[in-house]
């Protein structure tokens, strides 16, 4: 990056393996978030073959590491036990249940333990690497990587080491930008994707630090001028959050790169099967 201004960075920046919608339309990329998760247990395979099936372009899902390093597919750094099952959150902060941090669990504890879910249903957690076996190789994945204060060195490599089984359609994010920039050093072909809450001041600034050229910022901390600045600029926009299903047809009228919606009907231009008769 050294002697290269913001400017020439985005513009060199390889966009080849950026992701695209699968039916080449001039249209925002649809993820599901934590795949179909308004249809679906978020982040089960239950969900992420549901979102396959409904034709979403993509699937995003998150994942932490275990003690001995097996990458989990779940949101939350902690499970919640009452001593005899796990439960996935404990909305209502009941006193009977205590923390367990994914972080001080290893995979032996989990891999035969169903979780009780948030709709009452019970399965066990999935690895990363389980995930990538059973969705179709035409669907992308964005891999949300869980750090922060839970930080673990050992993520970024062991990210990287399962991504490299499929070496196409995989991008890394996170709101944790020094994990990402461990990715794009261990890996530069890992397309990255830097996820902000905020509206930034300099946004460029922010993601050549990684360097990133794709960010997803939640509705309310950006305007339709911000994404006009951003993606002329070079800077590939994404929104997500709560409150985009409201105002998703004046979104999607934007140059924006992508969406991530619970429910990816809710911008999919037709059902997989009206676009194969199309």
């Amino acid at each position: 990056m050294q002697g290269m201004t913001e400017r020439d960075w985005l513009a060199k920046m390889d966009r080849s393996r950026f992701p695209r919608p699968r039916d080449g339309a001039a249209r925002p990329f649809v993820w599901a978030h934590r795949g179909a998760s308004a249809l679906q247990p978020e982040n089960t395979l239950r969900a992420f073959l549901a979102a396959a099936e409904l034709g979403a372009d993509g699937m995003e899902l998150d994942i932490q590491l275990t003690r001995d390093g097996v990458p989990v597919v779940v949101h939350d750094p902690t499970l919640w036990t009452d001593g005899s099952q796990l439960h996935l959150r404990n909305p209502t902060r009941e006193p009977a249940l205590r923390p367990l941090w994914i972080g001080e669990l290893d995979w032996g504890q989990l891999a035969e333990t169903p979780v009780v879910l948030v709709n009452g249903e019970r399965e066990p957690l999935a690895r990363f690497e389980q995930v990538l076996e059973a969705v179709p190789d035409w669907i992308w994945l964005d891999v949300e990587l869980k750090a922060g204060w839970t930080y673990d060195p050992r993520l970024a490599p062991v990210f990287c080491a399962c991504a490299a089984r499929r070496p196409e359609r995989v991008l890394a994010s996170s709101f944790d930008h020094v994990v990402l920039r461990a990715v794009g050093e261990i890996d530069p072909s890992v397309p990255l994707l830097a996820i902000i809450h905020a509206r930034p001041v300099d946004l460029v600034a922010m993601l050549a630090t990684m360097p990133a050229a794709m960010t997803s910022i939640d509705r309310p901390f950006l305007t339709g001028e911000d994404v006009d600045r951003w993606t002329a600029a070079g800077i590939e926009v994404s929104i997500g959050g709560r409150e985009l299903v409201d105002e998703l047809v004046k979104v999607c009228s934007w140059p924006i790169a992508g969406v991530f919606l619970d429910d990816p009907r809710l911008a999919l231009p037709a059902t997989p099967a009206s676009r194969e008769a199309s």
